[in-house]
């Protein structure tokens, strides 16, 4: 068996070989100069006695005597004799230099010093020794192969400076255009024009949607302003009404739920939820005549309540049910997505996505204008200050237009620099493109760095710095730690196996 080789041990041998290889490569090309020389020697040999013969043949027609001389040859013999007296010109001959020897000895050290001395002398680049001897096809088509099999960095300066850009650009975006999160109150922080522009775009969502809705009914009456935001939400309500809304079911809830009031009920309320929480807990509470709530010591509470669900839900069964409660929660979102229809304001809207269990975090110590509070509490006021959906949504806009330009990148320069199919070029960030994550991971630490800059800046070191940072970025910025943490491990798992397999080929070129 022979001795596991360490990375020095190899990489020494390596230099050997490339110096072997060069000496090789010098001695083929010192035979070509050395065959052309001798080519050449030939040639003009040849034409030097093709020359004798032809002088040998004038001469056998010259009368030697001198009164003869001139009728004979005439001018010629004057030439000839200038030719036969020229002398050679040496300076045609090209010199050959000697090739320099690299000498081996028995002993591996020295051989190792005169390998290394030899090729500081002739220029030979051992920085990397096991691309010395390839070519540039053989290099690129090697790295490929290392590259896709043991997921080895492809990454470039140039890359690494393309995701960085994008991170300080869309962090400039971040700190001029999105701005504070806000309430609409006067003494508020600053909202950026990003901010207020998504504000509208949901209230003209709500408007469009209840007229959509309105159209497509059978009413009676005068048809309400949909043009008036109040009055669409109003609308929406009444046509959606839910039993876990706390207007509707203040006589039950009052007291029951700790710590509940018109500002928070949207955030203690788990239906109230935008995402797929609140879908499944609005449709259970529709079916069970009950509503979900978490109170003020993080307690999970299923009160029961009296229905106030219009017909298409209390009066189907089964799966119509189903859909008609999931409808029904649809409508009572949008009623609530923009502010209530009494908000004075901006108006509070919905929690982002299980953000509402926050209030299950009933820990730490953070002094809040002169008040303590705990991780629910700071998040509870973080959404009084503005923290909602629509908030939220503004965020994520420098967010996942960093993510889109990435992933341009990557799906281009795979697609024409490294000639892979569009279908294998996807920018998809997962366990089979660790360097996307990389670059990824680079644009958002460029961009949260900015961020929080901005928020110290504009907070100091207080708890008023969180209505500047943006949240939907930091949440990013944790998940491509993680990918990126989870890729390397695997790739350690995976240079491991390339250290195997490296010992694997010394043992058989040891052994033939």
């Amino acid at each position: 068996m022979v001795s596991k080789k360490t990375n020095t041990d190899l990489t020494e041998i390596a230099e050997l070989l490339a110096v072997v290889d060069n000496q090789a490569t010098s001695s083929k090309d010192k035979m070509g100069e050395l065959h052309g020389a001798s080519s050449n020697l030939k040639s003009e040999f040849t034409t030097l006695l093709d020359e004798g013969d032809d002088i040998l043949a004038m001469l056998d027609n010259v009368d030697l005597l001198p009164e003869n001389e001139k009728s004979i040859l005439g001018d010629s013999f004057d030439d000839l004799m200038s030719e036969l007296v020229e002398p050679v010109n040496a300076g045609q001959t090209a010199a050959i230099k000697t090739l320099n020897i690299f000498k081996a000895s028995g002993d591996y050290t020295d051989t190792l010093i005169n390998a290394r001395e030899y090729a500081e002398k002739e220029g030979i680049d051992l920085s990397n020794p096991y691309y010395a001897g390839m070519s540039q096809l053989e290099i690129n088509n090697i790295n490929r192969i290392l590259s896709e099999k043991y997921q080895l960095s492809a990454l470039d300066k140039y890359d690494y400076a393309f995701a960085g850009i994008v991170g300080i650009v869309m962090g400039l975006v971040d700190v001029f255009l999105v701005g504070s999160i806000t309430d609409g109150n006067k003494n508020s922080p600053g909202q950026g024009w990003l901010g207020k522009k998504v504000d509208s775009g949901y209230e003209t969502l709500v408007k469009n949607y209840a007229k959509f809705e309105y159209a497509a009914g059978d009413h009676r009456g005068p048809t309400p302003n949909f043009d008036n935001k109040s009055a669409a939400i109003r609308w929406l309500e009444n046509a959606h009404k839910v039993s876990y809304d706390a207007a509707n079911n203040a006589h039950v809830i009052d007291g029951v739920v700790k710590g509940m009031n018109p500002s928070n009920h949207h955030l203690m309320s788990l239906a109230h939820d935008s995402g797929i929480l609140g879908l499944i807990v609005g449709v259970l509470d529709q079916l069970t005549g009950k509503a979900t709530f978490i109170d003020a010591d993080g307690n999970l509470l299923r009160v029961a309540t009296d229905s106030f669900e219009n017909a298409n839900v209390t009066n189907a069964d089964g799966v119509e049910k189903v859909i008609n409660a999931v409808t029904n929660w649809f409508g009572h979102t949008m009623s609530d997505i923009s502010g209530a229809s009494g908000s004075k304001g901006r108006g509070a809207g919905l929690p982002g996505p299980f953000y509402s269990l926050t209030q299950e975090l009933h820990f730490g110590s953070f002094d809040v204008n002169g008040k303590d509070m705990d991780v629910a509490q700071l998040s509870e006021w973080l959404y009084k200050q503005g923290l909602d959906v629509r908030a939220l949504t503004t965020q994520a806009i420098p967010v996942v237009v960093a993510e889109v330009l990435v992933r341009l990148y990557w799906l281009f320069k795979k697609h024409f620099y490294y000639g892979k199919s569009w279908k294998e070029s996807m920018p998809l960030a997962n366990a089979d493109n660790p360097d996307l994550q990389k670059m990824l991971l680079t644009s958002m630490a460029a961009f949260e760095t900015l961020d929080i800059a901005d928020a110290l800046a504009r907070g100091g070191l207080t708890p008023k710095a969180l209505l500047s940072i943006n949240f939907v970025g930091l949440v990013d910025l944790s998940f491509r730690s993680i990918q990126v943490l989870r890729s390397h491990h695997r790739h350690l798992k995976l240079l491991n196996e390339l250290d195997d397999d490296l010992q694997a080929e010394w043992n058989r070129i040891y052994r033939s």
